[in-house]
Order: structure tokens, then C-alpha cells, then sequence
């Protein structure tokens, strides 16, 4: 077990003992079959959800993007290969994918 790990179970003791000492002072026993997240539990989960659900979207929409960014770049590359003959070696090195297409340095 690490040291990180080893200290923040040490941490998470600790707070539980606090807690369980406070619900002590105001009379009540503490049953642990009575644990409830309560609405702050809710509003988490429900935060992260959300979260979760944009995170996907957001996915989806850059994985599209880059496909129809591919499926460009193919078809440019076919029309350059195409009329390459005429056009000689400048029209070759685009077709060859040689970062001087107009990307910007996209990378893909």
C-alpha cells in the first residue's frame, strides 16, 4: 500500500470518527442501517451523470468530425492522384499526404 493511499484511509477514519462523535453529542445513536446518501447524494449523482452524458456527447461530435475529416482528405487525394499526371510533382506530394495540404497540423 502506498503512502497516498495509507494516509487518506487514515483521513477517511478520522472524518468517520468525527461524525459518528457528533450525531453522539446531539443524542442520537448512530445505526448504520440508517445510512442514506440523502439529497446531497442525489445531486452528486446526478451532477456526474450529466457529466458523463456530455463527456459522450462531446465524443461522438470530434469522432464524427474526424471521419468526415478523413473521408475529405481521401476524396482531395484521389481527385490530386487523379489530375496528377498533368500537374507533375507538386500535385504528388499533396496527394502523398506530406503535411502541406492546408491542416494546420491536425494531425489526422
Amino acid at each position: 500500500m502506498s503512502v497516498v493511499s495509507s494516509v487518506a484511509l487514515a483521513a477517511q477514519s478520522f472524518v468517520a470518527e468525527a461524525v459518528i462523535a457528533i450525531a453522539a453529542k446531539d443524542g442520537e445513536t448512530f445505526d448504520p442501517d440508517k445510512v442514506t446518501p440523502g439529497p446531497e447524494g442525489f445531486i452528486a449523482t446526478a451532477v456526474f451523470a450529466a457529466a458523463v452524458i456530455a463527456l459522450g456527447f462531446l465524443l461522438v461530435k470530434r469522432l464524427r468530425r474526424n471521419t468526415y475529416r478523413h473521408e475529405i482528405r481521401e476524396d482531395i487525394a484521389a481527385e490530386l492522384a487523379e489530375s496528377g499526371n498533368a500537374d507533375g510533382a507538386g500535385s504528388e506530394n499533396n496527394a502523398r499526404g506530406d503535411g502541406n495540404d492546408g491542416s494546420r497540423g491536425t494531425g489526422a
